[in-house]
Protein backbone atom coordinates (compact mmCIF):
# COMPACT_ATOMS: atom_id res chain seq x y z
CA UNK A 1 0.00 0.00 0.00
CA UNK A 2 2.93 2.36 0.74
CA UNK A 3 4.48 1.62 -2.33
CA UNK A 4 1.27 2.43 -4.44
CA UNK A 5 1.45 5.60 -2.55
CA UNK A 6 5.12 6.73 -3.43
CA UNK A 7 4.42 5.57 -7.22
CA UNK A 8 1.53 7.99 -7.30
CA UNK A 9 3.00 10.81 -5.72
CA UNK A 10 6.19 10.65 -8.05
CA UNK A 11 3.35 9.89 -11.02
CA UNK A 12 2.37 13.44 -9.72
CA UNK A 13 5.26 15.09 -10.17
CA UNK A 14 5.89 15.94 -6.69
CA UNK A 15 8.83 14.78 -5.12
CA UNK A 16 8.54 14.06 -0.88
CA UNK A 17 11.45 15.40 1.17
CA UNK A 18 12.70 12.83 3.57
CA UNK A 19 12.18 14.83 6.20
CA UNK A 20 8.65 14.74 5.38
CA UNK A 21 6.26 13.24 7.31
CA UNK A 22 4.63 9.60 5.97
CA UNK A 23 1.20 10.22 6.10
CA UNK A 24 -0.10 7.54 8.37
CA UNK A 25 3.02 7.95 10.52
CA UNK A 26 2.05 12.11 11.46
CA UNK A 27 5.65 12.81 12.80
CA UNK A 28 7.37 10.40 11.95
CA UNK A 29 10.81 10.96 9.37
CA UNK A 30 10.82 9.31 6.08
CA UNK A 31 15.09 9.18 6.51
CA UNK A 32 14.31 6.48 9.32
CA UNK A 33 15.49 3.26 8.20
CA UNK A 34 16.25 -0.41 9.83
CA UNK A 35 16.76 -0.22 13.55
CA UNK A 36 16.53 3.51 14.16
CA UNK A 37 12.91 3.48 12.48
CA UNK A 38 12.18 0.17 15.18
CA UNK A 39 13.47 1.95 18.42
CA UNK A 40 11.13 5.64 17.28
CA UNK A 41 8.08 2.91 16.29
CA UNK A 42 8.74 0.51 19.33
CA UNK A 43 9.18 3.76 21.56
CA UNK A 44 5.81 4.98 20.41
CA UNK A 45 3.98 1.73 21.43
CA UNK A 46 5.38 1.88 24.73
CA UNK A 47 4.43 5.28 25.28
CA UNK A 48 0.78 3.86 24.06
CA UNK A 49 0.67 0.96 26.40
CA UNK A 50 1.93 2.87 29.29
CA UNK A 51 -0.51 5.33 28.65
CA UNK A 52 -3.81 2.55 28.68
CA UNK A 53 -2.34 1.00 31.43
CA UNK A 54 -2.19 4.52 33.62
CA UNK A 55 -5.33 5.44 32.38
CA UNK A 56 -7.30 2.27 34.19
CA UNK A 57 -4.71 2.22 36.88
CA UNK A 58 -6.48 5.93 37.69
CA UNK A 59 -9.73 4.63 37.14
CA UNK A 60 -9.69 2.26 39.49
CA UNK A 61 -7.87 4.09 42.23
CA UNK A 62 -10.27 6.79 42.10
CA UNK A 63 -13.09 4.04 41.99
CA UNK A 64 -12.04 2.40 44.84
CA UNK A 65 -11.29 5.65 46.83
CA UNK A 66 -14.32 6.59 45.86
CA UNK A 67 -16.55 3.44 47.13
CA UNK A 68 -14.12 2.95 50.14
CA UNK A 69 -15.05 6.68 51.80
CA UNK A 70 -18.49 6.90 50.80
CA UNK A 71 -20.30 3.63 50.79
CA UNK A 72 -17.79 1.61 53.23
CA UNK A 73 -17.29 5.04 55.18
CA UNK A 74 -13.12 4.04 55.44
CA UNK A 75 -10.01 5.53 53.37
CA UNK A 76 -6.93 3.22 52.83
CA UNK A 77 -4.18 5.33 53.69
CA UNK A 78 -1.78 6.29 50.79
CA UNK A 79 -3.74 5.46 47.43
CA UNK A 80 -4.69 8.87 46.97
CA UNK A 81 -1.31 9.42 46.79
CA UNK A 82 -0.86 6.16 44.46
CA UNK A 83 -3.29 7.91 42.47
CA UNK A 84 -1.42 11.10 42.65
CA UNK A 85 1.67 9.43 41.17
CA UNK A 86 0.02 7.10 38.57
CA UNK A 87 -1.41 10.47 37.38
CA UNK A 88 2.25 12.57 36.77
CA UNK A 89 3.13 9.69 34.33
CA UNK A 90 -0.43 9.91 32.84
CA UNK A 91 0.51 13.56 32.13
CA UNK A 92 3.78 13.64 31.21
CA UNK A 93 3.42 10.18 28.86
CA UNK A 94 0.45 12.00 27.12
CA UNK A 95 2.27 15.46 26.68
CA UNK A 96 5.15 13.37 24.83
CA UNK A 97 2.67 11.34 22.48
CA UNK A 98 0.46 14.59 21.77
CA UNK A 99 3.86 16.01 20.73
CA UNK A 100 4.65 13.45 18.16
CA UNK A 101 1.06 13.91 16.77
CA UNK A 102 1.36 17.47 17.26
CA UNK A 103 -1.78 17.41 18.76
CA UNK A 104 -1.15 19.80 21.60
CA UNK A 105 -3.52 23.04 21.56
CA UNK A 106 -2.23 26.30 20.48
CA UNK A 107 -3.65 29.86 20.39
CA UNK A 108 -2.17 31.64 17.25
CA UNK A 109 -3.18 35.11 16.16
CA UNK A 110 -1.09 34.46 13.26
CA UNK A 111 -3.35 32.24 11.47
CA UNK A 112 -5.53 35.09 11.34
CA UNK A 113 -3.70 37.67 10.57
CA UNK A 114 -1.33 36.27 7.99
CA UNK A 115 -2.38 34.60 4.88
CA UNK A 116 -0.94 31.14 3.81
CA UNK A 117 2.53 31.93 2.58
CA UNK A 118 6.61 32.27 3.69
CA UNK A 119 6.00 35.10 6.05
CA UNK A 120 3.41 32.66 8.01
CA UNK A 121 5.85 29.75 7.64
CA UNK A 122 8.89 32.23 9.11
CA UNK A 123 6.93 32.71 11.99
CA UNK A 124 5.99 29.31 12.32
CA UNK A 125 9.80 28.16 12.33
CA UNK A 126 10.48 30.77 14.93
CA UNK A 127 7.94 29.91 17.20
CA UNK A 128 9.51 26.02 16.33
CA UNK A 129 12.84 27.28 17.33
CA UNK A 130 11.70 28.68 20.57
CA UNK A 131 9.52 25.84 21.95
CA UNK A 132 12.55 23.22 21.25
CA UNK A 133 14.90 25.34 23.41
CA UNK A 134 12.37 26.30 25.70
CA UNK A 135 11.84 22.24 26.08
CA UNK A 136 15.30 21.57 25.77
CA UNK A 137 16.10 23.89 29.05
CA UNK A 138 12.70 21.92 30.84
CA UNK A 139 14.35 18.69 29.78
CA UNK A 140 18.12 19.23 31.31
CA UNK A 141 16.37 20.95 34.51
CA UNK A 142 14.48 17.74 34.84
CA UNK A 143 17.45 15.50 35.05
CA UNK A 144 19.24 17.51 37.11
CA UNK A 145 16.03 17.48 39.60
CA UNK A 146 15.83 13.48 39.15
CA UNK A 147 19.85 13.17 39.83
CA UNK A 148 19.37 15.74 42.52
CA UNK A 149 16.01 13.21 44.32
CA UNK A 150 18.23 10.12 43.66
CA UNK A 151 21.30 11.89 45.75
CA UNK A 152 18.93 12.82 48.42
CA UNK A 153 17.27 9.43 48.37
CA UNK A 154 13.99 11.23 49.08
CA UNK A 155 10.82 8.68 49.92
CA UNK A 156 7.27 9.60 49.72
CA UNK A 157 5.50 10.02 52.68
CA UNK A 158 2.54 7.49 52.80
CA UNK A 159 3.35 5.05 50.22
CA UNK A 160 7.16 5.20 51.33
CA UNK A 161 7.80 4.50 47.80
CA UNK A 162 11.27 6.57 45.96
CA UNK A 163 10.19 9.89 44.44
CA UNK A 164 12.83 9.09 42.13
CA UNK A 165 10.57 6.71 40.61
CA UNK A 166 8.10 8.98 40.15
CA UNK A 167 10.02 12.22 39.20
CA UNK A 168 12.08 10.25 36.44
CA UNK A 169 8.76 10.18 34.02
CA UNK A 170 9.16 13.65 34.03
CA UNK A 171 12.92 14.32 32.26
CA UNK A 172 12.43 11.28 29.93
CA UNK A 173 8.45 12.57 28.48
CA UNK A 174 10.21 15.93 28.41
CA UNK A 175 12.96 14.60 26.20
CA UNK A 176 10.65 12.89 24.10
CA UNK A 177 8.87 16.34 23.75
CA UNK A 178 11.95 18.05 22.64
CA UNK A 179 12.73 14.94 20.23
CA UNK A 180 9.47 15.73 18.04
CA UNK A 181 9.04 19.30 18.50
CA UNK A 182 12.82 18.87 16.91
CA UNK A 183 11.68 16.62 14.14
CA UNK A 184 8.64 19.61 13.97
CA UNK A 185 10.47 21.84 13.69
CA UNK A 186 13.51 20.21 10.99
CA UNK A 187 9.98 19.76 8.71
CA UNK A 188 9.05 23.36 8.92
CA UNK A 189 12.44 24.49 7.79
CA UNK A 190 12.96 22.22 5.08
CA UNK A 191 9.23 23.67 3.90
CA UNK A 192 10.53 27.23 4.34
CA UNK A 193 13.52 26.75 2.02
CA UNK A 194 12.32 23.98 -0.15
CA UNK A 195 8.97 24.72 -0.40
CA UNK A 196 6.26 22.69 0.19
CA UNK A 197 6.26 18.32 -0.89
CA UNK A 198 2.63 18.49 -1.15
CA UNK A 199 -0.40 20.23 -2.27
CA UNK A 200 -1.71 19.77 0.98
CA UNK A 201 1.40 21.11 2.46
CA UNK A 202 1.10 24.18 0.30
CA UNK A 203 -2.31 25.51 2.11
CA UNK A 204 -1.52 24.10 5.31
Amino acid sequence: MQNETETETVAAGVRASPLAAAPDTVNTPRFLRGGALTAWNWTLRVQRILLVVCGAALTLLIAVQVFTRYVLGISIFGIEELASFVAVYLYFLGASHGAWERGHISASLVDLVLPVGRARLALSVLAGLITVVLAGWMSLWAWQYLDYTIGRGTMSLETGLPMAWVYAIKPVGLSLMTLYFVVELLERLRRLVLGPATDEEATA
